[in-house]
């Protein structure tokens, strides 16, 4: 009856939201097409192609940060699961709302000036300890509740159109796994098909061990190599980020590998502003600002 209950209440959420949703922006079925028309390409050259898209997640899928949430002129929209995640008792470090707070609001920023590559890689190892399948399914359960309105509805138009079509979407995030995997469901991209920022499981408890690549920067090309390899027929079509520093890697490799039937990657710019000169004329940058969950602000 539980079960009946959940699947009831998903379905009064996904209908409230066709409900109000704002409609993508133009670029999104534009771009769409021209992702198709080069599968298409794809698949007359190669008839066993893999079609795959490669997607960043916080600020491309979703508007805001699944780990540590949306703030808008100095007020949190939406807490992220590192505040919720700490204040339901999952780390062993970190207590309650004030230990959140100084996470977050201490801690994480003195980290974040040392470096990236010790702060963001951090955010997963604080919840050491902690029981693995009991934590995924508390931040599935949140994900759903509260990232789903805040999808951008040009991100999904997009997700589902090339879905429909056949391609494979992955996400490739600077999130913890132990987040991005459990919210993946959001934008109806499987679990298996996402990757964060890993850490080790022994006996069924998270540890503070780092599982190489680490999917930033040079090492989101890492991991989309490691998705398509031993399967032959894979190609990257598209690619999708926010951030020249830590998605232009990635996305310049999808531009930049010349595909069967002069079919072309494509790769997708989401209110990066200006490119560097290293990237200038590769993308396509737009901007987005609708989300599924009603009108943009």
């Amino acid at each position: 009856m539980k079960g009946c209950n959940v699947a009831i209440a998903a379905v009064l959420v996904a209908v409230a939201l066709a409900a109000q949703a704002a409609p993508p922006e133009p670029h999104a079925d534009a771009i769409a097409d021209e992702i198709l028309a080069n599968v298409a390409k794809l698949k007359a050259a190669d008839p066993l192609a893999e079609p795959m898209a490669f997607w960043d997640f916080d600020g491309t899928i979703v508007e805001g940060d699944i780990s540590t949430g949306l703030v808008r002129d100095g007020k949190e929209v939406f807490p992220g699961l590192v505040r919720m995640a700490i204040e339901a008792g999952y780390s062993p470090v970190y207590r309650g709302k004030e230990g959140a707070d100084l996470f977050l609001d201490v801690e994480y920023p003195r980290f974040s000036k040392i470096g990236r590559w010790l702060a963001w890689p951090l955010i997963g190892q604080i919840f050491h300890g902690a029981d693995a399948e009991d934590m995924d399914r508390f931040c599935r359960r949140r994900a759903e509740e509260t990232f789903t309105p805040w999808v951008f509805a040009s991100s999904k138009r997009i997700i589902d159109r090339l879905a429909a079509a056949g391609v494979e979407n992955y996400i490739i995030s600077g999130s913890p796994d132990i987040f991005v995997k459990p919210s993946a469901c959001i934008a109806g991209i499987r679990r298996d098909r996402a990757v964060g920022i890993r850490t080790g499981a022994a006996g069924g408890r998270l540890t503070t061990q780092i599982v190489y690549p680490v999917p930033m920067n040079e090492g989101k090309v890492e991991v989309l190599r490691e998705t398509m390899q031993e399967r032959p027929h894979a190609y990257a079509v598209a690619a999708f980020g926010n951030s020249y520093w830590t998605d232009g890697p990635f996305l310049e490799y999808v531009v930049s590998h010349p595909l069967p039937g002069g079919a072309k990657g494509i790769a997708m710019m989401v209110n990066g502003g200006t490119p560097p000169a290293r990237y200038e004329g590769l993308f396509r940058c737009v901007g987005q600002k609708a989300t599924v969950g009603g009108p943009a602000e």
